[in-house]
């Protein structure tokens, strides 16, 4: 375009002979007039390029509509007909299932109320096995030896009357006693029988003695089948050994003496075992165990000190300290993982000692804030025997937020929905239990569901005493989420900065004799 317009402007100066001003003039009004036709033309041709492909979009996108109609038609189709023709094959299902689910559980109902009768009903003592005698046939008497007709009118009620009908001839000897034919023998031997059921029941005509009434079931479930009876022989009555009170341990005056020097040495270790999550085990609490040493550094375990400690009334100064430092722990986790807790061991008896329970629960009422954090464990065979005045003091702790823990699970029959309204929050059950490689008291519960129960109550499941890997593989089978055991990490002991601090609170006693 440039070089025609300036081909245009030579054509007119040199052929036409105008001035240079205007063949320049001419030249640049052509070639502007040509690039404007030529970006006309070029917009045109882009605007049909573009007016195509929108008008083949265009196309596509109907076709893409109507694929969608069709496609939003068979969905209706589908989402009326078929859950109509699911609910239609496994409403039939459902039925048989909650029918299964009703006879299974009144099954369970009525299996548990036979335990429940089973533990209820008293144990039987052995059968007392009568001696095989001999039987011979009575030889028959001469008319003026036979024995007398009361006698053989009485001895069926007699044996009626003691051991109840149906039982005479198998259980008593005079239907068994071989007779001896011949002389006045025989009337001498029926003579001393008759003495013999003279001495013990009256004959039916003779009102003047005391008639034996016989015994209803229930005296007899009640006395002792072993007192009072002699054989059939006439020895002597054998009675039956009485059951011997158990035994109590006796008092270790030793023991007791080095826990008074390590309570007033300070020689008490706080150690700490982690809870972790599985298959994960990460830590997630910690539960705190106390710990002695003796003078010469030995480290003394709970069991062997706690008999001893509970004896002499030394298990509320240990709870006391217990608390105390539990705190001061409580404090150091939360400070880099408030999702942590913390299980602490107290005794029931702590409960209801009027020296140590008051000063504790003041000390745990002006620290309330850890309530979410620090869980008190109390033993299954504690907490069955705890009476009014221990659940009281759990209703105390309870009002201000804390939880509580159940460990040393053997019994599974035990009223859990009742520990959850207490504020039981956790369960520990030994994981050999769990497993099935012990035997359990767990009645008509599998222990394989007892999770599934406890969860229904809002309680958490945490088998302990994991020590072989073996363990961890069969406890996932049973989806459980936490574990604690030897095999993750055994009780350490906490480090000396953490227990820093002030002593422990004394028992309002203390205070006021101070």
């Amino acid at each position: 375009m440039g070089i025609i317009a300036a081909s245009i402007a030579a054509i007119m100066m040199f052929q036409f002979a105008r001035p240079f001003g205007e063949a320049a003039s001419l030249s640049l009004a052509l070639l502007c007039t040509m690039v404007v036709v030529h970006l006309l033309i070029g917009r045109s041709r882009d605007r049909s390029a573009v007016g195509e492909a929108v008008d083949r979009l265009e196309d596509r996108l109907a076709d893409l509509d109507e694929d969608m109609g069709n496609l939003e038609g068979r969905l209706t189709g589908v989402e009326t007909t078929f859950p109509r023709k699911t609910r239609s094959e496994i409403d039939p299902l459902f039925a048989e299932v909650e029918v299964l689910g009703t006879l299974v559980k009144q099954m369970a109902e009525a299996m548990a109320d036979l335990e429940t009768r089973m533990d209820e009903q008293p144990a039987l003592p052995p059968a007392q096995t009568a001696p095989q005698l001999s039987y011979r046939e009575p030889q028959a008497f001469p008319p003026q030896q036979q024995p007398q007709r009361g006698l053989e009118h009485h001895r069926p009620r007699h044996d009626e009357a003691t051991y109840g009908p149906g039982h005479g001839r198998g259980g008593s000897d005079y239907s068994e006693q071989p007779y001896r034919g011949g002389g006045a023998e025989p009337r001498q031997d029926f003579a001393a029988d008759r003495s013999r059921y003279d001495n013990g029941v009256p004959h039916s005509e003779d009102r003047a003695g005391p008639r034996l009434q016989p015994q209803s079931p229930r005296d007899r479930g009640h006395r002792d089948p072993m007192a009072d009876r002699s054989d059939d022989f006439g020895a002597p009555p054998v009675r039956a050994p009485e059951p011997s009170a158990p035994r109590k341990p006796a008092p270790d005056p030793a023991m007791r003496e080095l826990i008074h020097s390590a309570l007033n040495a300070n020689r008490v270790e706080l150690h700490l075992q982690p809870i972790v999550t599985l298959p994960q085990r990460q830590v997630r609490f910690y539960e705190a165990f106390t710990r002695l040493r003796d003078s010469q550094g030995e480290l003394i375990e709970a069991s062997v000190f706690l008999p001893e400690a509970i004896r002499s009334g030394l298990i509320a100064r240990i709870d006391n300290l217990l608390l105390f430092r539990s705190v001061q722990v409580i404090r150091r986790l939360t400070s880099r993982n408030r999702n942590s807790a913390l299980f602490c061991n107290i005794s029931a008896l702590s409960l209801v000692d009027d020296t140590f329970f008051p000063g504790f629960l003041e000390f745990v009422s002006n620290n309330r804030n850890f309530a979410d954090v620090l869980i008190f464990e109390f033993r299954q065979t504690d907490v069955a025997e705890m009476g009014a005045l221990e659940l009281e003091s759990l209703r105390a702790l309870s009002d201000l937020g804390f939880h509580f823990s159940i460990d040393g699970i053997t019994d599974m029959k035990m009223d859990f929905r009742t520990l959850a309204q207490q504020g039981f929050k956790y369960a520990k059950l030994h994981a050999d239990y769990l497993i099935g490689r012990r035997d359990a008291h767990h009645g008509h519960i599998h222990p394989s569901d007892f999770g599934d129960l406890l969860h229904r109550y809002g309680m958490e499941l945490i088998p302990n005493h994991v020590e072989t890997e073996s363990q961890v593989l069969e406890l996932l089978d049973f989806d459980v989420s936490l574990a604690q055991g030897n095999l993750f990490s055994p009780p350490r002991p906490v480090r000396a900065e953490v227990l820093q601090g002030a002593p422990a609170p004394a028992p309002r006693r203390q205070r006021a004799a101070e």
